[in-house]
């Protein structure tokens, strides 16, 4: 049964780990397959594979792959969602001209961010993001670097005063449409993937309705394995991914190691006859772990 994981993120965005530190960890859980999905980054994905070609050639025989991925940011009517693009062609130039907007449109969020911050009194946050980031910025950084200044005690106290939903901090995004998400990812050749669907703010119609639209913008696969969702979502989710023919996937959507609940490779075992993006990837491989 081949180990895999289909999400997890490195430091080139919110990720603790860098991409060879990721790949070390990810032999450590004797995983084989690895998805590297950053946020709206494929940067991370040639240093990983350089280092794992390195191990091939010092070693000789090497049980270990790596599948180009990405998880882009996008803005529908139900809010922003992340769609994950699996096997994907990491050099393709129209996804990387795409993403460097997107990447300029987080700086711009994190300036905005800031702004309204030292209205507040919070001042040096983007400062202190600057130190923290390699190269994609995230809310993740701008709520460590609340913390890190003394004006929260944990990063979930920082999102809930300050940029979570809920928080003082008010700034709109300027995401892509999940229409061009979806086409970039399939330009690319790879498999698109609307990620953990359950973790998205709405109520079980708006969550039908937004597959729905997944779907009928060309989305083909959804994330149905994953930390934190329990039996009866996966049940829910089950009949709603036969309703729009979709493919499932599995992933961590690991950030820090540490985590027992959110470790690489550590989601739950779908059901095998349950049409999966690893058959698509492997027609060979019907078995799944």
């Amino acid at each position: 049964m081949m180990k895999f994981d289909f999400h997890c993120h490195s430091h080139f965005s919110d990720g603790q780990l860098s991409p060879v530190e990721l790949v070390d960890y990810a032999l450590e859980r004797e995983i084989e397959l690895l998805a590297l999905t950053d946020h709206d980054t494929v940067d991370g994905i040639a240093v990983a594979q350089k280092y794992i070609n390195k191990l091939t050639l010092s070693s000789g025989k090497f049980n270990f792959q790596l599948a180009a991925g990405v998880e882009i940011s996008a803005l529908t009517d139900f809010g922003e969602v992340h769609v994950v693009g699996l096997n994907i062609d990491s050099e393709n130039q129209d996804l990387l001209l795409a993403l460097k907007t997107q990447q300029g449109k987080r700086w711009q969020r994190a300036e905005k961010i800031d702004q309204q911050l030292g209205k507040l009194g919070v001042t040096g946050v983007l400062q202190e993001c600057e130190k923290q980031v390699v190269q994609v910025i995230t809310r993740s950084h701008i709520a460590k670097a609340i913390v890190s200044l003394g004006h929260a005690k944990d990063m979930q106290q920082a999102f809930k005063k300050y940029i979570g939903k809920k928080g003082r901090i008010k700034v709109s995004k300027g995401w892509m449409s999940l229409e061009q998400a979806i086409s970039l990812i399939h330009e690319a050749g790879g498999i698109s993937i609307l990620a953990h669907p359950t973790r998205y703010p709405l109520s079980n119609k708006k969550l039908s309705l937004l597959i729905e639209n997944f779907k009928l913008a060309g989305g083909q696969a959804m994330e149905m394995a994953y930390p934190s969702l329990n039996k009866d979502k996966r049940d829910w989710l089950k009949i709603h991914l036969d309703k729009n023919q979709l493919l499932a996937s599995s992933g961590s959507d690991f950030h820090y190691s540490g985590l027992k609940w959110s470790d690489l490779g550590r989601f739950p075992v779908l059901d095998g006859q349950i049409p999966h993006v690893i058959h698509q990837m492997f027609p060979e491989n019907s078995l799944i772990g």
